[in-house]
């Protein structure tokens, strides 16, 4: 840990430069000035040298990083004085241990953000603008009534937020325990395992809670290591430092010993992995899997999962009367699915040696069937028959393992169908009309194709023109085949990442570039203003290359207020491009709700209706021809599939990518890269029984109190609320202990911070006033202090069903001055703009809210507060902010609400608040106009524009509350 060569005591990293910007000690801030003197410059700048006699000769022309002056917080130390009470002495050890480490990490972030304000950009090219023609944009009642649309919208997300009504399934047997002497009575999960471990800890000898290590810290080291640790060489390099195994009491002393132990005296609570060869085309090829009844038996018999399972269906209602169907987890529709375990490792051979291309996907479709056929052959006489399975309480049920649905992108949809490229995979729409927007289909002949497929072994001209008439590839024996209750076109669930972010959303920012030309949406992405939820591309877009599911999704975020004034070409009207797109996110948005009603779900099949009503607008511009994709079809099944399967988060394929790193890339990386199949498997194999061992641990410390099952309340809590409560957090101790009234005004902005807190203690302490007399009353309040502690950040939380609060930061607002970063680059000042809860605003819709931006976040002392508030009741955290004109109606065309700034005789109108009165973040959007300036950046836009869109995609809860 640093130790101050001035004045001799110790500090960390954090703290260190805190107690040299504030000291008062003559040594130390000469350090502290040394440091400034020698701070080196930004890349490409020269070194900053100040004249005593001059202007500085280095000043550069530009707007590039600025030179330091002052502390990090434009302060100078003796305005960083806490406001100490007599009685908060005891405290006073702990002032200095201010934890900002996040909040500079984020401004060095930012300073390189800042930098990049000043880069090169495109001249903008001298045009005259056209005038726009409207005159043929048709107008219907249904497009033109955007306050109809919010008053539908608000109707049928409201019953959303409310317990529903729940008809439990007519047979009592369904999900009922079984109570038979033939079957001996289970134990919960980790008794079981506990009575393992035991027979294990008798033979060596070792009764231990952390058996079978020696100790918490050998426990722990075994845990990091194989969860969060190097690879097994650089493992066994560390413990092989002279006296690192004997100070830290390890009972092994190389990587070797560890994977002996977690091998022969840790049980396994999964099955192994097993071996076996597949025989295609005259060539063998390994396939690794685990049996598959095993896996359902072990997610099943999970006691981390017994308080979550449910037995049997349920149909939920939104009224009494049972009309209005909802839709969330599978258990709701007519499956459900809740969680998975890796089952098996495909061959990834690409044939090279079958030299015809249509006898080699053949081959590897017929590969890819007799592989997963081995795995999910064990389903099908427990699917007919049922077997006994117990749940992780140790309760006893018959089930019936079923394959209910099948996740995977196109390709792999076409692969496990049968279908060809272009082609549906679920109904018989022609190829040629995938863009319809309501040309009748129906789903695949599963009983036709069945009865072609059954022909294999048959006349080979016989069974490919079978397989022809069915519409199907002609495959050998797919896997689903002899499943039973399975239908796999039926199967095929949406797919919310490749369909829809890596689908159309990739089509139409790709339009939109064609459009409106790349140079003006990279100059506006650019001047976008800062915001937690909102990704900055400060290159702009069109420079990203193989761009990610993520990132489409952070720019579906702005893309709509991008678009919003630009002039098309030739004068061409922009209103069916804009509601195209509104179309089109709508629809990404209520798509992933968490829960849907039969209500929402119209709503779902309107906003793509209204994006079918608009996409010609790019066929006129000369961009497509046609709108035969297979991605945007898939969206006409998306209402069938929610009613039959739950919501879209049951079946969302970011789930198996993300497995798809866990359990294989990482896998991968581990081997030595020969023979690494054996290797990634037993690596798996590892890491699942130190999870596991962990988790029993863990229940083991806490007196061996299993989690018992909890029958699910026939009046559940609302868990599929659109919306979670959030919670706000602040640092324990201010960013900033003391800042003077002028600081507030020259550095946050606050010129008004002192009357706004006069009448704000007029009406707290006298709320009887009219609005004229509050304000004679506010200038007869004397302020008994000159300075208060100030907060540079505030975070939310979202609070659970069961009112814990998840630790995860979901949103923050910022509200700090200017300062340089470790590197001397200039940071720019940021404030945020949030949304105030004026007293009645509700979970949905703008009413009782107003736009506001946050200026100064602060804490007024014990004494001033009793000085100023006498007994009442005075929240802790406050905030000083400058108001936006109230919300009207939203625009009939793109539906975001405008705002600007709210002024009185010219000045901005501001106002005190406490903290908890500000529901969340806000992003607005500027109003750029045809050409956005290019003298606004991301730092001075909400300055410099005038006029705003509230951005109501930056999350769901922005989508449903800015209604």
């Amino acid at each position: 840990m640093p130790v101050c060569d001035g004045c001799s005591s110790t500090f960390s990293e954090s703290g260190y430069s805190r107690h040299l910007a504030q000291t008062r000690n003559s040594a130390c801030v000469s350090i502290y000035e040394d440091m400034r003197n020698y701070m080196p410059s930004s890349p490409g700048h020269s070194p900053h040298t100040k004249s005593h006699d001059g202007p500085d000769t280095n000043t550069q022309s530009h707007d590039g990083p600025h030179p330091f002056e002052g502390d990090f917080f434009n302060t100078t130390p003796e305005d960083l004085e806490w406001p100490v009470d007599e009685e908060d002495h005891d405290d006073l050890d702990d002032l200095d241990d201010v934890d900002d480490g996040d909040e500079d990490e984020e401004v060095e972030g930012e300073g390189g953000v800042a930098e990049q304000e000043a880069d090169w950009e495109p001249p903008i090219e001298s045009a005259e603008e056209p005038e726009m023609n409207d005159q043929n944009i048709p107008m219907d009642d249904s497009e033109g009534d955007v306050d109809g649309q919010h008053t539908r919208r608000h109707e049928a997300e409201l019953p959303l937020h409310h317990r529903p009504y729940v008809v439990t399934f007519p047979l009592d047997s369904a999900g009922s325990t079984i109570d038979s002497d033939e079957l001996e009575s289970e134990q919960n999960g980790y008794q079981s395992y506990g009575e393992k471990m035991t027979r294990t800890q008798s033979q060596d000898g070792v009764s231990c809670v952390w058996a079978p290590f020696t100790s918490h810290i050998d426990y722990e080291v075994a845990r990091w290591a194989k969860l969060r640790g190097q690879g097994s060489t650089a493992f066994s390099d560390l413990l092989n430092i002279k006296g690192v195994c004997e100070r830290l009491g390890l009972s092994y002393r190389n990587s070797r010993e560890l994977n002996n132990i977690i091998d022969s005296k840790i049980p396994a609570c999964r099955p192994r992995f097993k071996r076996q060869e597949i025989l295609v085309a005259g060539e063998a090829f390994d396939v690794y899997f685990r049996d598959i009844l095993q896996c359902v038996k072990a997610l099943f018999g999970d006691p981390e999962l017994a308080p979550y399972l449910v037995f049997a269906p349920e149909r939920h209602y939104s009224d009494e009367d049972q009309t209005q169907r909802l839709y969330h987890d599978m258990y709701t529709g007519n499956w459900w699915w809740r969680t998975q375990i890796l089952v098996g490792y495909l061959p990834t051979t690409k044939l090279e040696h079958i030299t015809n291309k249509a006898a080699r996907r053949r081959c590897l479709a017929n590969l890819f069937h007799a592989c997963v056929r081995h795995i999910v052959e064990p389903l099908v006489e427990p699917g007919k028959d049922g077997m006994p399975i117990a749940s992780g309480d140790g309760a006893l049920r018959r089930g019936h393992p079923l394959l209910a649905c099948y996740i995977g992108d196109y390709p792999e949809q076409l692969l496990v169908t049968g279908m060809k490229t272009g082609e549906c995979p679920k109904c018989d729409i022609p190829s040629t009309e995938l863009g319809s927007k309501d040309l009748p289909f129906e789903m695949h002949d599963l009983d036709q194709i069945l009865d072609a497929l059954a022909l294999v072994d048959e006349d080979p001209s016989q069974f490919t023109k079978a397989c022809r008439d069915a519409g199907v590839k002609p495959l050998y024996h797919p896997f689903w085949e002899g499943l039973p209750h399975c239908n796999i076109y039926n199967a095929i669930t949406p797919d919310v990442l490749h369909q829809i972010y890596q689908g159309l959303v990739k089509h139409l920012i790709s339009w939109i570039k064609i459009a409106y030309g790349e140079p003006e949406i990279d100059a506006r992405c650019k001047r976008l203003p800062p915001n937690h939820n909102i990704r900055l591309f400060m290159k702009g877009i069109s420079v990203l290359s193989r761009v990610s599911g993520t990132e489409h999704q952070q720019i579906c975020r702005f893309l709509l207020g991008l678009i919003i004034d630009i002039r098309l070409p030739d004068g061409a009207s922009p209103i069916r491009l804009i509601r195209a797109v509104r179309g089109l996110l709508d629809f990404l948005y209520l798509a992933q709700y968490p829960c849907h009603s039969d209500v929402t779900l119209e709503l779902l099949s309107g906003a793509l209706n209204r994006f079918h009503d608009n996409k010609s607008i790019f066929v006129d511009l000369g961009i497509r021809s046609s709108f035969n994709l297979p991605k945007l079809h898939s969206f006409r099944h998306y209402v069938s599939m929610i009613r039959m399967f739950g919501t879209t988060d049951n079946y969302n394929t970011e789930y198996t990518e993300r497995l798809h790193i866990d359990l294989a890339k990482d896998a991968y990386r581990a081997t030595n890269h020969k023979d690494e199949y054996m290797q990634m498997t037993l690596w798996l194999e590892r890491r699942e029984k130190m999870l596991w061992h962990a988790k029993f641990i863990e229940w083991r410390l806490h007196n061996g109190t299993a989690p018992a099952h909890v029958p699910r309340s026939r009046h559940p809590l609302p868990h599929s609320d659109l919306v979670y409560p959030r919670q706000s957090k602040l640092a324990k101790h201010p960013s900033v202990k003391r800042v003077t009234f002028a600081s507030l005004a020259d550095q946050y902005g606050a010129i008004h911070f002192q009357a706004a807190v006069a009448r704000f203690v007029v009406q707290l302490m006298q709320p009887g006033l009219t609005a004229r007399q509050s304000e004679e009353a506010a200038c007869h309040v004397n302020l008994p202090f000159q300075s208060v502690a100030v907060f540079h950040k505030v975070r939310y939380s979202t609070v659970g069903d069961d009112g814990l609060v998840n630790n995860v930061t979901v949103d923050a607002i910022h509200a700090r001055p200017a300062r340089c970063d470790c590197h001397n680059r200039r940071v720019p000042a940021r404030f945020d703009t949030a949304l105030v809860n004026l007293g009645n605003g509700g979970k949905m819709g703008v009413e009782g809210y107003r736009v506001a931006q946050v200026r100064v976040v602060f804490s007024l002392s014990a004494n001033v507060k009793r000085a100023l508030f006498g007994n009442v009741n005075v929240p802790d955290h406050l905030a000083y902010i400058e108001w936006f004109t109230p919300f009207t109606a939203p625009d009939i065309n793109h539906g975001m609400y405008k705002v600007s700034r709210a002024l009185y005789d010219g000045d901005r109108q501001s106002s005190i608040i406490p903290i908890r009165n500000i529901r969340r973040s806000i992003h607005l959007i500027p109003k750029f106009g045809a050409v956005a300036p290019r003298d606004w950046t991301t730092s001075n836009v909400l300055d410099q524009c005038s006029t705003f869109f509230v951005n109501n995609f930056t999350d769901r809860d922005a989508y449903v509350t800015i209604l």
